[in-house]
């Protein structure tokens, strides 16, 4: 007994030693059950080193029964220093939930200072209980509890957060208003127009306040916006200019068309809109530099054209300087703008110029992309390939076709994307592509080139596919089954016991098999007439057994793929083999996840199957199963949904708000909006919310 002692109090003297490293290694020593242990433990998040508060924050998130400590870690966030103090929110935190009492009742303590580190912890935890309590520290006595109040619903999000935030904007605290028009930004919420119009007078108040415009829905905050572009203060312009690339990022141009209107009124009332909008394309704020090139591009001329293309050297900019130079007018100001500062550009900034001037109708800009784009040795080689399949001229057919060879697939594989672009876009650039690629289809075949004809070719191409299904290369086979998937989707007819495609469900790669059963999904479908209709066994027994005989496939993939290619068939008698499948129980979830769409597509899922995987360790059998319970009749179905209605991931919620809305059972409408209204996260709050009005509209 007296060894253990003094063991006991080894490990507790090493951790108050002097030495840094000693004091850290045996924090791992310290036994977090024992009340002493646990006090060492404690004493140790003042430390005067980072890594052994650190180490002691691990330790205590990590105790199994964290309540001993809780009242305690809440007492030292009023600590004597600032590195207790964050060491213990840091560790109240990652405890999470069960931290919530400790924190709640300093929430309402007597320290002002106690009750704010207490609300910023709550905003850390992302607890939605949290949120009522949060709301009523928006009248707090003091300034600081109620802007940590405020910026904390702004981090646990859902309708009662946005509620209370926008409530308090009407208060008289003009700290509280600032934090509470950050936080709704955080939330993306807007307020309403007139409360917009009342914040914008206030001078303090305008730049979150034109941020936060950029998740209106209202096209009153068109007209905000623009109006901020003119302001004088260069931190509220660039707000005005945050909030107009928000809304670019959210909308289409066609969307936008009464923003770019008001843009231009704004701008012939003040000439030096467009100048500001220049000099912010520096900004290091993404949506900032959006918006810039947005106002660019609807009022912009050729003086801007430099700082436009320096622009984009930045991979998230570059399409929209694309865009927004195609917008401007194409006369001969703008193409010689471009011309000129070619050679003053970095390698993007030269490539996008270049991009411009060919759809501008330069051939000379033109032959310069293809010669980069066929360039092996050039640095922007794919990027400019992707440059012509953007510019969609019939041009660049011949030596993008030249691309698509197997001996670099990353290349061939932009050039099939650019080639597919092309012929998407005219019935005459369709033409040319599938000659060009038909032309090499014998002498050249490749991966690439299958790709394209299953996007643009015809019934006419299976023979070259079926020769692709028979090649040598494992790729080929596995793009030629792909492209025979691809025809029969866009309704080619395809025959359903095509040899060589009933051969690839057996062929010695795994790849090929799969892509093979895929391919089986959509000819399945496209025998029944699309997802949904009728089924029967219109594939044939030879095409049935072969799919049958890869649900013992050793390869998982394989397994997925023929058992939705069984569900696509549409015979529900296939539903017990697909079943039995599903309950097997080394299953990987893969294909219990195809199982489940397969049963779904076959009828009514057995509730057995679908309980099971409801329960799942892999979240993304879960949503399945979810789903799949939307369509189970009876007591059953309702429970699991409620069930999942409740799970800690917010996909599994919305899985399961969907679910609600397609079952349309009217006994969930009270459900799907009570979860509405208390789901802290705004995407999940929205879809119980579109479920709810879905029930209503039975």
């Amino acid at each position: 007994m007296t060894g253990r002692l003094s063991s006991v109090e080894a490990r507790r003297a090493r951790a108050r030693a002097p030495e840094e490293e000693v004091r850290y290694r045996a924090v791992t020593e310290l036994d977090g059950t024992d009340p002493a242990d646990l006090g060492v433990l404690l004493e140790l998040l003042a430390d005067a080193s980072w890594r052994v508060r650190s180490a002691a924050v691990d330790r205590l998130a990590g105790l199994r029964d964290p309540a001993t400590a809780l009242d305690r870690l809440a007492e030292m966030l009023a600590g004597p220093t600032i590195g207790a103090r964050d060491a213990a929110a840091a560790a109240l935190e990652r405890i999470g939930a069960p931290a919530l009492p400790a924190l709640l009742q300093r929430l309402d303590g007597p320290d002002p200072d106690l009750r704010q580190a207490a609300a910023t912890v709550l905003g850390g935890i992302r607890d939605p209980r949290a949120a009522p309590p949060l709301a009523a520290r928006l009248a707090d006595p003091d300034v600081n509890v109620r802007a940590a109040a405020a910026e904390a619903l702004g981090k646990i999000g859902g309708t009662d957060a946005a509620g209370a935030l926008l409530a308090a904007l009407g208060s008289d605290d003009g700290t509280l208003k600032l934090a509470a028009i950050e936080a709704l930004w955080a939330l993306r919420v807007c307020p309403a127009a007139e409360t917009v119009a009342a914040l914008l007078a206030d001078r303090t108040l305008r730049r979150p306040t034109y941020r936060v415009l950029g998740s209106s829905d209202d096209p009153q905050a068109f007209a905000f916006l623009a109006a901020g572009l003119g302001e004088t203060a260069r931190g509220a312009r660039e707000a005005a200019l945050s909030g107009v690339g928000m809304q670019r990022a959210r909308r289409t141009e066609g969307e936008l068309a009464l923003l770019a209107e008001a843009t231009r009124a704004a701008a012939g009332r003040d000439p030096g809109i467009a100048d500001a909008a220049a000099e912010a394309l520096l900004s290091e704020e993404p949506f900032v530099a959006m918006g810039a090139l947005a106002v660019l591009g609807w009022i912009g001329g050729a003086r801007h054209v430099r700082a436009m293309l320096r622009a984009a050297e930045d991979d998230r900019l570059r399409p929209l300087v694309e865009e927004a130079l195609v917008g401007m007018p194409p006369d001969r100001e703008l193409r010689g703008a471009l011309a000129e500062a070619l050679g003053e550009q970095g390698p993007l900034g030269r490539l996008t110029a270049l991009s411009v001037l060919a759809q501008l109708g330069s051939p000379a800009a033109l032959e310069s992309v293809v010669r980069e784009a066929s360039d092996p040795d050039a640095y922007l080689q794919t990027e400019a390939i992707a440059a012509l399949g953007r510019l969609g001229d019939a041009r660049a057919v011949p030596p993008l076709a030249g691309l698509l060879g197997d001996d670099a697939p990353a290349v061939s594989g932009i050039a099939a994307n650019a080639l597919i672009r092309i012929g998407q876009l005219s019935a005459q650039g369709s033409a040319l592509v599938l000659a060009a690629v038909r032309d090499r289809a014998g002498a050249s075949p490749s991966a690439a080139l299958y790709r394209v004809l299953g996007a643009l070719g015809g019934g006419g191409d299976l023979a070259l596919l079926e020769a692709g299904l028979r090649a040598d290369p494992v790729a080929q086979r596995m793009a030629a089954a792909g492209a025979v998937a691809a025809l029969a989707h866009r309704g080619v007819a395809v025959a359903r016991d095509l040899p060589e495609l009933v051969a690839a469900l057996s062929d010695p790669a795994w790849s090929v098999r799969a892509a093979a059963a895929r391919s089986y999904v959509e000819v399945a479908r496209a025998a029944r007439g699309g997802p949904g209709k009728a089924g029967g066994r219109g594939l044939g027994e030879r095409v049935l057994a072969a799919l049958k005989e890869r649900l013992a496939d050793p390869e998982p993939a394989v397994r997925a793929a023929a058992v939705e290619a069984l569900g696509a068939i549409g015979d529900p008698e296939l539903a017990a083999v697909v079943a039995d499948l599903a309950r097997g129980p080394d299953a990987q979830p893969l294909v219990v996840v195809a199982a489940l769409r397969a049963l779904v597509e076959l009828g009514p899922p057995p509730a057995d199957v679908v309980s099971r995987a409801a329960g799942h360790a892999d979240p993304e059998v879960v949503k399945e199963a979810v789903a799949a319970a939307g369509r189970l009749t009876g007591p059953e179905g309702d429970r699991l949904l409620r069930e999942a209605a409740r799970s800690p991931r917010w996909d599994v919620r919305q899985a399961a708000a969907r679910a609600m809305g397609e079952r349309g059972d009217p006994a969930l409408r009270a459900e799907a909006a009570r979860l509405a209204a208390e789901d802290p996260d705004p995407l999940v709050a929205r879809a119980f919310s579109d479920a709810e009005k879905a029930l209503a509209a039975r």
